[in-house]
């Protein structure tokens, strides 16, 4: 079984747990998310299969959309609702410095990540580090954030936003973040993933329907990969593609391709000095 799974993670289990529940479901060892989702998160977790984690490096960086609630004047160690509270600080809503706290943290930019996170400090994760009260030391990763905005206010202090950001940003940093614009404190009171890369909640599937009918839910290698131009190499050259032998083309430079021989998808591909280099095997 080759593919992926566009899953709908409920709140609870961690990204870790899905993969596990799935690759017992499947009876598949090669398999592996595309991109975490926190545990008290839901939504759309992409779960790539046999062949399409091949294209983990390709496709755990794309967009991502969310929709989240960011509570103000408090503050947790976590910086989501899971945490212990550790600050509280005064706060009145203003639309017109809320709209510019958010539109000022647009574009490209250095973001500290939580130091409850999964990433990795010398060979340790940093929310280890950080439950035994050592801070970890998280240097700053550069994210893009194409857009941050206020859909509504649900409570006194708590707010809904609409994100579309770049993979690896922290939506509990941007809250973080957010309430210093504004001048107060805040976590980040829920998150749900709407789409990551082409994958998006209109498509997912739920655990349960994985388990009833699995082969439903697996979409095909080329089914992220659509945005791609694609080249047709001819029949003639089909033995030595097999072989990797290279094959002249005249085809643009351009980033990267779907390469189809025969009328088999062999992979993407690129344009390197007159000649077609499959830089993604995946057949």
């Amino acid at each position: 079984m080759d593919g992926f799974i566009n899953i709908l993670k409920p709140q609870g289990p961690t990204a870790s747990d899905m993969v596990v529940r799935l690759r017992g479901i499947l009876k598949q060892k090669k398999i592996g998310h595309l991109g975490t989702l926190d545990p008290g998160a839901c939504g759309v977790l992409p779960i790539a299969v046999g062949k399409g984690t091949k294209l983990f490096d390709f496709l755990v960086f794309k967009r991502k959309k969310y929709r989240a609630f960011f509570t103000f004047g408090k503050a947790t160690d976590t910086l989501d609702s899971f945490g212990a509270l550790v600050e509280e600080k005064n706060f009145v809503f203003d639309k017109d410095a809320m709209k510019n706290a958010l539109k000022s943290l647009e574009g490209v930019q250095m973001q500290i990540p939580p130091a409850y996170s999964a990433l990795s400090v010398n060979g340790v994760r940093a929310y280890t580090l950080a439950r035994k009260g050592v801070s970890p030391d998280l240097p700053p990763r550069r994210v893009e954030i194409y857009s941050l905005d206020l859909v509504r206010q649900v409570e006194e202090k708590v707010f809904c936003i609409d994100i579309e950001c770049s993979g690896g940003t922290y939506v509990r940093s941007i809250c973080r973040d957010v309430a210093q614009k504004l001048g107060t404190v805040g976590y980040m009171s829920g998150l749900i993933r709407i789409a990551s890369g082409k994958f998006s909640t209109e498509n997912a599937c739920t655990l349960k329907e994985v388990e009833e009918n699995p082969e439903s839910c697996v979409l095909p290698l080329t089914e992220p990969l659509k945005e791609l131009p694609e080249t047709i190499v001819e029949d003639r050259f089909y033995k030595d593609l097999s072989n990797g032998v290279k094959i002249p083309t005249n085809m643009s430079e351009i980033d990267l391709c779907r390469v189809y021989c025969k009328g088999e998808f062999w992979g993407l591909g690129r344009n390197e000095n007159g000649f077609l280099k499959l830089v993604y095997y995946l057949r």
